[in-house]
């Protein structure tokens, strides 16, 4: 090993990847931009997108080694003033110094005025200059740092666009290659022909190298700390050597790296990162910052967080953001990669160490100067519904145990065997038996019935790190059978059965727009039903299989709709200012449940099945979500945040007797779908550390992993 003592830091922090040795992955990248550039014939324009720091500068220096024409790299970050003369002279000063040190030769010095006084000079002598100089070749300018352009007066960014394509179509064999954070909109013509990369965090075995190369030799990194710094940099190449050069200082004379060495520097990381985050924040609209902050706050798996968490959260913080206003800062976010969106309406921050810089700096307790509403304060009711109630509930429980057990005689002698359902423990298929009535509805099992073949009933939707999208997948109700239903770089979501289990229906982006699709189980390839223009989502089928509701935008707000199960006669059927989704068609056909905010409040609402005869079943400040019918139509169960988590409660048909099933305070619970007997309630949560499948009965016990994969597993739906 070589000296600790006398060896550099070979992480770079303060500047690009100019050196090749220290540039690692985009190979596909740099391979496709060469060949574009390489090309002869015809004057190219190459656009190369990516987000602040994710290694533009870096992929340029690299890309000039490749290309056989001579790349100059003009940095325009630098220029704090003057209009668009004195930008192309900077241009001309850095070619020019360029050349001198490519040939050996002497090469004048551009005078600044002469490109104040007439801006073309710059492709009109000087260029023509510099492509003598070096004997004809090829020439390409790389153009970084655009985005520093977009303050100055005069749209100085905007002029040198326009100039942009003066340079294309002139007489130069010229090739240009821009560098920007945003897709330049609204400028020319130009851009609609241009070849452009965007350029996002690592693969994994590319991230892994910048780790372990630069120091091989020096410093050895144990697998887990290699695999928590990828963690928390998400592959990210700014915080990947910011993490490496932090761990280089403080482990270097040991010459070995821990996790908990990572660990002990991540504290000072987040504080290099501080300016980095910093920038992200101030760019960020009013509405964008306050989801960042509820974003940043909230308790995720893996860092990935749902709409309704999300909603639930700022409301209860009082920031009086609208769901539009929720979704546009979202999108907002998603657009400057600070979120990435993974379909079903979740998202997760693109770099975890921002995630924690910002729930640590501008989290929800920040809140106050961002423009949100007073926070609410409990009053004398709130007092009485936390407190009191539960008190009077907890003493009359009291009393009917105490009666009980002192009936106990009478009960256990004169009362015969009574039909409930309990969880053997026998194989790894639930199943049921008759018990003698005690105060604990769940004990003493007898022996099962004969467990049936496995069979695909559950419908879910999964998340791949491999692929990055949610796909539909089937599985038998023990788990020991699953198969890929759809397999599409599009979003799935929102799968459920026919009643006959021969279709589902379900909601997909397959086409660049969200619709309801219809997928037969002999293989065939999903029927889009809606093919409109606007978003359509949350099907439901009807008992007898010839109707589907779904939820839609089509006039502007999320409303309920009918149609045909082969998607002909649509027709809408509630008309109402605030959203309307998720329906849940009742066993017998009659009735729908649905999801509605018109009361100021996500609650779960039922009307009749003609869309008349609207009626609210709950009534609770905090969000209710997710209705599903009991298969004799006497319950539904829902997810609700009243506990300020979400977990899975049960009420009567009629909304009486609400009820929390999970009571599982560490986690969120969603997404309840009742088996078909009735007698067991399938759910997604994150208790287990992911977005898992879980089993339990029907009375809130024994509840049970079915999933337990690295993937994410979500939105259930049991077949009938």
């Amino acid at each position: 090993m070589e000296n600790a003592q006398e060896s550099t830091n070979p992480y770079v922090i303060d500047g690009p990847a100019v050196e090749q040795a220290q540039f690692f992955g985009r190979e596909s990248e740099l391979d496709w931009a060469t060949e574009v550039l390489a090309a002869r014939g015809t004057r190219r324009l190459v656009v190369v997108q990516g987000s602040y720091l994710i290694g533009k500068t870096s992929f340029l220096h690299q890309l000039r080694t490749r290309v056989p024409q001579k790349l100059f790299v003009i940095d325009l970050s630098a220029q704090k003033e003057g209009g668009l003369g004195r930008l192309l002279w900077r241009a001309a000063k850095a070619i020019a110094s360029d050349v001198r040190q490519d040939t050996g030769r002497p090469f004048a010095e551009p005078e600044v005025n002469d490109f104040l006084t007439d801006a073309n000079r710059f492709h009109q002598v000087f260029l023509p200059r510099v492509y003598k100089s070096l004997r004809r070749k090829r020439l390409a300018l790389a153009f970084d740092g655009l985005d520093a352009l977009a303050g100055h007066e005069g749209e100085l960014r905007e002029a040198l666009y326009a100039y942009v394509g003066a340079l294309l179509e002139g007489d130069l064999n010229l090739s240009l290659v821009l560098a920007v954070e945003e897709w330049p909109e609204g400028t020319s013509d130009l851009f609609d022909d241009a070849y452009c990369l965007r350029l996002g965090s690592l693969d994994d075995t590319s991230a892994t190298e910048l780790i372990n190369k630069p120091a091989a030799g020096v410093l050895d990194f144990d697998y887990q700390a290699a695999k928590r710094i990828l963690d928390l940099s998400s592959s990210h190449p700014y915080f990947l050597q910011l993490f490496c050069h932090t761990v280089y200082e403080r482990c270097v004379i040991h010459g070995r790296v821990s996790e908990k060495d990572v660990e002990a520097v991540t504290q000072d990381v987040l504080d290099l990162a501080s300016s980095y985050v910093e920038r992200v924040w101030s760019s960020a609209s009013p509405e964008a910052r306050i989801v960042l902050a509820a974003l940043a706050s909230l308790r995720g798996v893996r860092g990935i967080l749902l709409e309704q968490d999300l909603t639930y959260a700022l409301r209860r913080a009082g920031a009086g953001l609208s769901l539009t206003q929720i979704r546009g800062g979202c999108a907002e976010l998603v657009e400057h990669d600070v979120l990435e969106e993974l379909g079903a309406m979740s998202y997760r921050f693109k770099v975890e160490l921002v995630r924690m810089w910002l729930g640590a700096r501008h989290g929800l307790d920040h809140l106050s100067g961002m423009g949100r509403t007073t926070m609410v304060t409990a009053t004398a009711g709130d007092w009485l519904g936390r407190f009191l109630w539960p008190l009077i509930g907890l003493l009359a429980l009291t009393a009917v145990v105490f009666s009980c057990l002192i009936s106990w005689p009478v009960l256990t002698t004169g009362s015969e065997l009574s039909a409930t359902p309990v969880e053997t423990e026998e194989a790894s298929t639930l199943s049921y038996s008759l018990v003698t009535p005690t105060p604990d509805l769940r004990s003493t099992p007898i022996p099962a019935p004969t467990p049936r073949p496995p069979v695909l009933d559950i419908a879910y939707v999964q998340w791949s790190d491999t692929t990055e999208s949610w796909d539909i997948f089937a599985m038998s109700r023990d788990g020991s059978l699953v198969e890929q239903l759809t397999n599409d770089d599009a979003d799935d979501s929102s799968p459920v059965w026919s009643a006959d289990h021969s279709w589902l229906a379900f909601s997909s982006k397959r086409d660049g727009n969200q619709e309801v699709y219809r997928l037969d189980t002999d293989g065939s390839e999903p029927i889009n039903l809606t093919n409109n223009p606007a978003a359509d989502w949350t099907p439901s089928i009807s008992p007898d299989g010839t109707k589907i509701v779904f939820s839609s935008l089509r006039d502007g707000n999320w409303e309920l709709y009918m149609m045909n199960a082969d998607g002909s006669q649509p027709a809408r059927m509630t008309f109402n200012q605030a959203p309307d989704y998720s329906p849940a068609w009742s066993p017998d056909g009659s009735r729908i449940a649905f999801v509605s905010e018109r009361d100021g409040n996500l609650e779960i609402y039922v009307m009749t099945a003609d869309g008349s005869q609207e009626s609210r079943l709950t009534s609770n400040a905090d969000l209710d979500l997710a209705p599903s019918w009991s298969p004799d139509g006497s319950l539904i169960a829902f997810e609700s945040y009243r506990d300020d988590n979400m977990e899975i409660y049960v009420m009567n048909g009629d909304g009486s007797e609400q009820r929390n099933l999970t009571n599982y305070g560490t986690a969120d619970d969603h997404g309840p779908s009742w088996s078909s007997d009735g007698l067991a309630i399938l759910f997604y949560s994150n208790r287990d550390g992911n977005w898992d499948l879980y089993l339990m009965n029907a009375q809130g016990g024994d509840a049970r992993n079915l999933t337990n994969s690295p993937g994410l597993e979500q939105e259930p739906f049991w077949s009938s």
